[in-house]
């Protein structure tokens, strides 16, 4: 996941897209599957609280700037 938004850095990535791009996973309902990922993603890069390198677009997806 974490090199998806490195190669699309300054792009919002929805989670849809990042469900289709990274697992093949092609389904219409919301799921919480990338919430997840993302928060084992953030736990491990974010030894600092303080910086964010992963932004949250709310409703839409997740920013790498």
């Amino acid at each position: 996941m974490l090199e998806y938004l490195l190669k699309n850095k300054g792009k919002i990535c929805t989670r849809k897209e990042l469900l289709e791009n990274i697992w093949n996973i092609h389904f219409e309902y919301d799921s919480s599957v990338i919430d997840v990922f993302m928060n084992a993603v953030r736990k491990k890069l974010n030894l600092n609280k303080e910086t964010n390198f992963i932004k949250t677009i709310r409703g839409t997806g997740y920013l790498i700037e």
